[in-house]
């Protein structure tokens, strides 16, 4: 894990740097996938670790830099760059930009424990730290839109994503009242 504290530095500083993303999205988001990464990782000992925390920092960078495109694939496009930059070998490169190449689970699904990991981590982070009450202030939808919306991404974070009943069972009660929340009109 040679240069993932360095790799955590680069991207905090991205995202400060950034003013179109704002700092939330590296105090809130990132920290929170990082956290929910962690505890996926003291219950699943046998992952690499070192991948784990690569994707956990870089499966954002379509966001984090503004670029236009497919999210996941012009981030993994992005990840590998920043991996090149720090020596990375082939192998660790291929296996991250996997991992960000299914980390939203449209598509391509996770196949692989470190790749169920961050989909799991990431799919975590949005029931946490008002996540919702972020998206729902861009103002890029109306109400119904947004509640459609939401109710999507909840369904598609509970049941696609989250790839471990435990990490489920965490979240459970968050889940459910969000989804009663949004189920109001």
């Amino acid at each position: 894990m040679k240069n993932t504290k360095k790799i955590k530095q680069q991207i905090k500083d991205e995202v400060y740097n950034f003013n179109h993303i704002g700092s939330w999205f590296f105090d809130e988001h990132l920290l929170g996938v990082e956290e929910n990464a962690n505890f996926l990782l003291e219950n699943l000992p046998e992952a690499n670790k070192e991948i784990v925390v690569l994707g956990v920092w870089l499966h954002d960078l379509q966001r984090i830099r503004g670029i236009k495109g497919d999210h996941q694939k012009v981030g993994a496009q992005e990840a590998e760059k920043v991996l090149n930059e720090y020596g990375y070998k082939q192998d660790v490169i291929e296996k991250v930009k996997k991992m960000i190449l299914c980390h939203s689970c449209e598509g391509v699904m996770p196949k692989t424990l470190e790749e169920k990991i961050l989909a799991s981590a990431d799919a975590m982070s949005h029931y946490y730290n008002d996540f919702y009450i972020r998206i729902a202030t861009l103002g890029q939808r109306n109400l119904e839109e947004f509640r459609e919306w939401a109710m999507e991404k909840l369904e598609r974070d509970y049941n696609k994503k989250i790839a471990f009943a435990f990490a489920k069972e965490k979240i459970k009660s968050n889940h459910d009242i969000l989804v009663n929340l949004f189920n109001m009109k």
